[in-house]
């Protein structure tokens, strides 16, 4: 009896009593089917500011040990998610005038700058950045500085969007899976950054439903175009137009489900998804509304550049270029009137020699 009962206990816990998963699958704009990953969209809507807390606590603490430079980025980068903006543009800037080679300095810097408002110096490292790696981010850069041109559009022009899209996909780039990788990652990590309403984001995740639209799933389109409208707060009369358009998609393909060859690829049930609600895409990291506690942790920029030897970079653009003697001796008070006496007398020799040659250039004529 003891056996059995270890039988079949030991039948219900083993991995082929686990193989029954379910697997979903989502239609593109032409019904054809695609393979979904339950959860796979996620945008956090802000960090995690106990963990960012933590990470300046322990870095801060390894600096004042260790001169590393890629330490003091990477705690730079931990001010900017804890909203000490200015303070990690300093950083940045002088350690981007010591390592100008250093990729991820050069696309923190820019990064920083856009988040400080300054696009113009944003787009110059981006675009710095990108020809030091071309494959960062999966090869997403590219995106960032069509933002950040549209951004510098949006400035001269506030209507500029009315007209352009930022990205100007065409319908291979819609289809492309690549594409549609590229902007998910743009996106996800410059969502904790923007709040709405923000109608650069609203622009891009308008593309991203496009993407979603064409190459993998109308229903997540659906999800991304609401986003762009509610979350972001577009007001644009083309996302009520795309959202209806999967309303019709949806009806036109409510009897259409995976065929015979996809649930035999399959390893359980098969399940064609359906009204993903947009909010299903959103995390909140610091939902209890958690505040850093600044005390005891290093803020000021100079004191930070200091442990790594560095010095904010106007300190060192304006530095004066004429060379400094190798050691200055400040000459005693007697040496500096004896030096006007000096000047004194020998100014009083050269008048007399004018004055005497006047004089005998005068009475010379005079005889004549």
């Amino acid at each position: 009896m003891k056996y059995a009962i270890i039988l079949i206990l030991t039948l219900l816990v083993s991995p082929a009593n686990f193989a029954c998963y379910n697997e979903f699958y989502s239609l593109d704009a032409k019904g054809q089917f695609h393979r979904i990953d339950i959860g796979v969209i996620r945008f956090e809507q802000n960090f995690d500011l106990e963990r960012v807390e933590r990470q300046l606590r322990k870095i801060g603490k390894k600096l004042q040990s260790k001169a590393d430079y890629k330490l003091l980025s990477d705690y730079a980068l931990f001010l900017v998610k804890g909203r000490k903006v200015q303070e990690a543009l300093v950083i940045f800037e002088a350690l981007a005038e010591a390592y100008p080679d250093e990729y991820s300095i050069a696309a923190n810097l820019g990064t920083t700058y856009e988040l400080s408002g300054n696009n113009e110096k944003a787009l110059e490292y981006i675009q710095k950045g990108l020809k030091l790696n071309p494959d960062s981010h999966g090869g997403s850069e590219w995106i960032h500085v069509q933002l950040l041109r549209a951004k510098i559009a949006l400035e001269k022009d506030p209507a500029y969007l009315y007209t352009h899209t930022i990205l100007n996909l065409n319908k291979k780039q819609e289809e492309s899976e690549t594409v549609r990788k590229q902007l998910y990652t743009q996106l996800r990590e410059r969502f904790p950054f923007c709040k709405g309403p923000d109608p650069v984001m609203a622009d891009l995740f308008t593309d991203l439903g496009d993407c979603y639209l064409h190459s993998l799933s109308f229903e997540h389109a659906k999800g991304l175009y609401q986003i762009a409208k509610i979350y972001y707060q577009s007001s644009r009369y083309e996302l009520d137009e795309k959202i209806e358009n999967v309303r019709k998609l949806r009806e036109k393909y409510a009897n259409r489900y995976p065929d015979e060859r996809l649930r035999e690829q399959a390893e359980g049930m098969v399940e064609k998804i359906s009204g993903v609600p947009y909010t299903s895409y959103l995390e909140n990291p610091n939902a209890s509304g958690y505040e850093i506690n600044w005390e005891g942790i290093l803020t000021d920029p100079d004191q930070l550049l200091r442990f790594t030897g560095l010095k904010r970079v106007e300190e060192v653009k304006y530095k004066p270029t004429a060379k400094t003697p190798e050691k200055t001796v400040e000459k005693p008070k007697h040496a500096v009137k004896e030096s006007t006496s000096n000047n004194f007398v020998l100014w009083i020799g050269l008048l007399a020699i004018l004055l005497t040659g006047s004089l005998f250039t005068y009475f010379k004529v005079k005889k004549r």
